[in-house]
């Protein structure tokens, strides 16, 4: 992150800038590619605050997805992490950074990783604070992603787009605020074509970790339409688990490139007719996921031989 960049973020607290640091430092260190792309493509005075979204993101997930953790302990964990978020929250609305989060150990750049951690909260915090995001939407998003640890399956899309909502549906509102303007609030039609992206992009994700998800006992497709499709969860896991693509599983993959079309066609059409400046990385991401979308199509909605590429 460059000196410009927090300048430009109007970021002098040096507690502040050290946080907004660490993030990007972790992004780099784990590879986010796609996010790295979707910061490119922001304004310098925006990247610092998306840093801070996609640590905090991935932190949660962290903590939600910890490999080896029983569940116990993975909901124990996760929920002293939420509290102590909330907690932060509210302290920084009334106290600078440093009083607010307390002494640190070490030093910038060496701080264990109990601290490292707090200063990914704080900035988030900060993120929330400048950018007014709802409180009550990111207690959606926290909510979603615990509730989902103890599910391994949804009925319904209606119960499935409640879950997206959170993962997926808050953090592309948080996009679009970044992209908007500082302190202008998001009218109902940018909210709602920012969301339909967001459960576009999320929907295609599921499709190509079908297999990763169910080995991890999860499945982010409908039990209404497998039913509809003439599968069970068992037939499935199999057809899966041997890379077959049955028709029925076919009908499967293209039921769900229907929704996606929905959604994307939703986005569109809201940015077709108010055209918002800066939001070109959305458009493009369209782009690219009409295109996996077509692919999809064109291999006769064989979704093993879509993933054997390089997606």
């Amino acid at each position: 992150m460059t000196r410009q960049e927090w300048d430009a973020a109007e970021l002098h607290d040096p507690l502040l800038r050290e946080a907004y640091a660490l993030c990007e430092t972790i992004l780099q260190e784990e590879n986010h590619a796609a996010h790295t792309w979707m910061r490119d493509q922001l304004r310098p005075d925006r990247r610092p605050y998306w840093d801070a979204m996609i640590a905090f993101c991935g932190q949660a997930d962290d903590i939600a997805d910890a490999h080896g953790v029983p569940l116990a302990e993975r909901l124990r964990r996760y929920d002293a992490f939420t509290d102590g978020f909330f907690r932060l929250l509210h302290a920084t609305r009334h106290a600078p950074p440093a009083t607010a989060l307390g002494p640190l150990a070490g030093e910038p750049g060496r701080r264990p990783a109990a601290d490292q951690a707090k200063l990914v909260k704080l900035a988030f915090c900060d993120f929330v604070h400048t950018w007014q995001l709802c409180e009550v939407g990111v207690r959606q998003a926290g909510d979603a992603l615990r509730a989902d640890l103890t599910t391994e399956t949804y009925d319904t899309v209606y119960a499935l787009e409640r879950y997206m909502h959170g993962v997926s549906g808050e953090p592309a509102r948080w996009l679009a605020v970044l992209l908007g303007q500082r302190g202008q609030a998001l009218d109902e039609g940018c909210q709602n074509a920012a969301i339909a992206w967001g459960f576009g992009i999320q929907t295609l994700d599921f499709l190509l970790d079908i297999a990763d998800d169910l080995r991890m006992g999860k499945l982010y497709v409908p039990l209404e339409d497998l039913h509809r499709c003439g599968l069970t969860r068992t037939e499935l896991e199999r057809a899966v688990a041997a890379g077959e693509a049955s028709q029925p599983l076919r009908d499967l993959i293209a039921s769900q490139l229907e929704r996606v079309r929905g959604y994307f066609t939703a986005a569109e059409r809201w940015l077709d007719r108010s055209r918002p400046a800066g939001w070109d990385a959305i458009r493009q991401s369209l782009a690219e996921g009409w295109a996996t979308v077509d692919r999809l199509a064109c291999c006769d909605h064989d979704v093993f031989a879509l993933t054997a590429e390089s997606t």
